[in-house]
């Protein structure tokens, strides 16, 4: 089916697509049926975002809404390519997962499935395990978050579903590698992420499209991330965004905390045209901690768009934000923070900071924190920089015999540093260093 969003998200049809409908999985639990068919009426009931919505101001979706996708390819045909993830590169995981619209494969060490760990894709987790769906689908992101977030619900074709069983712990990392659809396509992903009390885990999560020619046909993926963590549960999420450069990317992520559960979320973005991110936490439960690192790098025309929410909903709660982000060439930057303390939650500590840099005369930071406290005793702040290179400490790497550019980049690799230095895998550091030094060198 081809078609732009807003006639395929304006009709009058209120049931569920066929080419979604008529899928074995949901045939055969009518629950998951009836969950995506709720999805799809939201859906189409919701209006689209417009630019009297504060967090969709500066966002220019009439390019995205107009274009000519391909919706709702065929079912998948299997397995995915075994190149979606090499031997090398899977073996510093205890297991490793490629899901895509077109196939899936996945990996996972003998004992953590002993134990009764599921690490594989949403669609094969909809056929083999639709009671863990049913149960989980939409109770953390739901589809009243708005129109993009009820379609990606409804219409979800691939994705990675984690479930670690109570008082499991996973020494090693795991990885799940989610590559959107082909050029001039959408694709529409659903991930579910759940420990049970008391259960540990690392994971990456690494969202990417094939390398495409900046004149090819542009493509959207619009995703879904449900956290879920129960009383004492520890997650360490490494979540990075590196869609090709004709990719648009919308997403709605959250996690919900329980008593003394505690998250390390770190997030990175270098990929897409536009990427437009909710990354939200739901501190639910007395005595959940919850720390998020962020860095990003625009270049070229890329537009990155981040909105991130520290949600204080019980006592003793504690939340600590750094973002980091780089910008140049004519791209353009928004970080939209806000920590919210509800009136129960007493003696909550909440923190945010935003530190920029802005490479060049054409690009543009925004960077908007905020705080909302409705209750007594308690610790927040908030604060956000935006500078450029620091003309004293490229002076000094110069006086002694380094030169302008190698200057530039070492206080660029710096500046990132104290972000990438908290992802938990040294290769993956590796490479997200090399990543960042490639892109500086590009853009300068």
């Amino acid at each position: 089916m081809r078609t732009n969003l807003i006639t395929f998200l304006n009709n009058n049809a209120e049931e569920l697509p066929s080419e979604v409908a008529e899928r074995q999985s949901l045939q055969a639990v009518p629950q998951l049926l009836e969950f995506r068919s709720a999805a799809w009426r939201h859906a189409l009931s919701l209006p689209f975002p417009a630019k009297k919505d504060e967090a969709w101001r500066r966002v220019n979706l009439d390019e995205i809404l107009n274009a000519e996708l391909e919706l709702l390819p065929s079912t998948k045909a299997g397995n995915a390519e075994a190149a979606g993830i090499s031997d090398k590169e899977s073996a510093a995981y205890a297991g490793s997962l490629f899901t895509s619209p077109q196939g899936s494969s996945a990996r996972l060490d003998p004992a953590l499935v002993q134990a009764g760990v599921l690490f594989c894709d949403y669609t094969e987790a909809e056929n083999e395990h639709p009671v863990l769906i049913t149960g989980n689908s939409g109770k953390v992101v739901p589809p009243g978050d708005g129109k993009f977030a009820a379609a990606a619900l409804a219409l979800a074709d691939y994705g990675a579903v984690l479930h670690v069983p109570r008082g499991c712990r996973i020494e090693q990392p795991l990885l799940a590698r989610l590559e959107a659809g082909r050029e001039g396509s959408a694709a529409f992903s659903h991930s579910i992420i759940r420990l049970e009390a008391g259960a540990s885990a690392v994971l990456v999560l690494d969202f990417s499209s094939r390398p495409t020619a900046t004149d090819s046909p542009s493509a959207l993926h619009v995703g879904i991330l449900e956290l879920q963590l129960e009383e004492g549960a520890e997650l360490t999420l490494v979540e990075l965004q590196q869609f090709s450069s004709q990719t648009w990317n919308i997403t709605h992520e959250r996690a919900s905390l329980e008593n003394g559960a505690r998250l390390h979320w770190v997030y990175g973005a270098l990929g897409a045209r536009l990427s437009k991110n909710f990354i939200e936490t739901s501190l639910k439960g007395e005595g959940a901690e919850v720390k998020m690192h962020g860095f990003y790098f625009a270049s070229a025309k890329q537009v990155f768009d981040l909105d991130t929410q520290q949600d204080h909903l019980a006592p003793h709660t504690t939340s600590d934000l750094l973002y980091k982000g780089a910008v140049t060439g004519n791209a353009r930057t928004v970080w939209e923070g806000m920590i919210y303390v509800a009136p129960q939650a007493m003696q909550a500590d909440g923190f945010q900071a935003n530190r920029n840099l802005v490479l060049s005369a054409g690009a543009e930071v925004n960077a908007l924190p905020g705080l909302e406290i409705l209750a007594d005793d308690v610790r927040c702040s908030h604060g956000a920089t935006i500078g450029r290179l620091d003309e004293d400490e490229l002076f000094y790497l110069q006086t002694r015999g380094i030169p302008r550019k190698e200057a530039e980049q070492l206080v660029m690799e710096g500046f990132f540093g104290e972000v990438v230095a908290q992802v938990p895998v040294e290769a993956l550091q590796t490479e997200l260093k090399k990543l960042i030094v490639a892109k500086f060198k590009q853009a300068v």
